[in-house]
């Protein structure tokens, strides 16, 4: 385990609530796309985790200079560090937009003739075996009455392997991908990100850094230039 098992619960309590709360601001029409959700939701991460006051346990935002072109294909990043040794999530946003639009989410790029989506998949590929990394569905639905495929609070994910093997069963990726398509895609291998942070705490997911040296990893490897760094500077995550 990265972190002992009362600060993972912790860290996944914070993003359960964060995502939580802003979607109660989408449902409401306080957010006005993508962007603004995913920047909200760091933030509110960051607040949840700091307000919770465990000592030596913390979370910071940083905003990274465009010093390269950022091409993962990934919206936001979270690292989960301790004083030793670190791990890098990244994730891409989705608004599909359900109960207003068909077919909304996705589009073909006109200058490639392929699937965005399709695209940004296969974009994370090249780092998806060193970071944890999936992708997250924004439900604007009223508590309850989202559909069936869609958890009944939170944001729907999916990790990035079980997202690309749907991209590679598809008949081509010259056309954007269905609203049926995402559903398939969400009943087969929907999840929440509190489980999902909970998995890369648990080292089922992602690689382990030594150090701290984070600015080195994301300039090696290009990350969204939007971070959030959970840290537990304790001593008895050394142990875990």
């Amino acid at each position: 385990m990265l972190f002992p098992q009362w600060i993972i619960d912790h860290i996944a309590q914070s993003l359960y609530w964060a995502d939580r709360t802003v979607r109660a601001d989408l449902i409401a029409g306080l957010i006005s796309g993508e962007n603004d959700y995913t920047s909200n939701l760091t933030a509110t991460i960051r607040r949840q985790i700091n307000a919770r006051a465990v000592p030596k346990l913390s979370a910071t935002s940083y905003v990274l200079k465009p010093i390269v072109e950022r091409s993962v294909g990934a919206d936001a990043c979270i690292v989960l560090a301790s004083e030793r040794e670190f791990k890098i999530c990244l994730f891409e946003a989705k608004w599909p937009r359900l109960s207003t639009h068909n077919n909304y989410w996705d589009s073909v790029q006109k200058n490639r003739r392929v699937s965005h989506f399709d695209d940004q998949l296969h974009k994370q590929q090249r780092v998806s075996s060193i970071f944890a990394v999936w992708e997250m569905f924004y439900c604007e639905f009223p508590y309850g009455k989202q559909p069936s495929f869609m958890p009944s609070h939170v944001s729907a994910c999916v990790w990035q392997h079980d997202a690309i093997r749907a991209s590679q069963e598809r008949p081509g990726n010259d056309n954007p991908w269905t609203d049926q398509e995402l559903e398939d895609l969400l009943r087969n291998a929907s999840s929440q990100v509190d489980h999902l942070i909970r998995e890369v705490c648990l080292c089922h997911h992602g690689q382990r850094f030594n150090g701290n040296d984070f600015l080195s990893v994301f300039e090696e490897y290009e990350v969204p230039s939007e971070v959030l760094v959970i840290k537990y500077a304790g001593e008895d995550a050394q142990q875990a």
